[in-house]
């Protein structure tokens, strides 16, 4: 995790939390969906990449991981910072590795309108963007 975010309640706005609704079995992987992108990802970031949320509290033994670009993965050292973290590329390949990992434990979450979504983030604005962004369900198929 990134630890100079780990001292999270600070950073997150009053009253922003991470709710859980469900226990997850720490001997399954799990496939998640992210709305909305908004600007960077910020929520998901924080929520998944840091301890801002308390997340490993919350859900003991699972391990968080957000997609991001791929792109940012082609800068030498910087890709390393951004696996300790827990983010993976945003291929097929990379989400595969995530969540066939045998052991179980691994959340992969992937904001389902991606970076397009993004160019739509606005107040009081919630557009999801479906059309054509249907490999995660075939993700969530293929990895029961």
């Amino acid at each position: 995790k990134v630890t100079a975010l780990t001292h999270g309640p600070f950073l997150l706005p009053s009253g922003v939390q991470l709710v859980k609704t469900a226990e997850l079995d720490p001997r399954q992987n799990y496939l998640m969906g992210f709305h909305p992108h908004g600007v960077l990802a910020v929520g998901a970031f924080l929520n998944l990449c840091t301890e801002a949320s308390g997340f490993s509290m919350l859900f003991p033994g699972i391990t968080p991981h957000l997609m991001m670009l791929s792109m940012w993965f082609r800068v030498p050292f910087f890709r390393d910072y951004l696996m300790s973290g827990g983010l993976v590329s945003s291929d097929k390949e990379s989400a595969s590795y995530v969540l066939k990992n045998p052991e179980g434990g691994n959340v992969l979450a992937i904001i389902i309108g991606g970076a397009q979504e993004a160019l739509d983030a606005r107040p009081g604005s919630f557009t999801l963007l479906l059309k054509n962004r249907k490999g995660f369900i075939r993700l969530a198929i293929e990895h029961g």
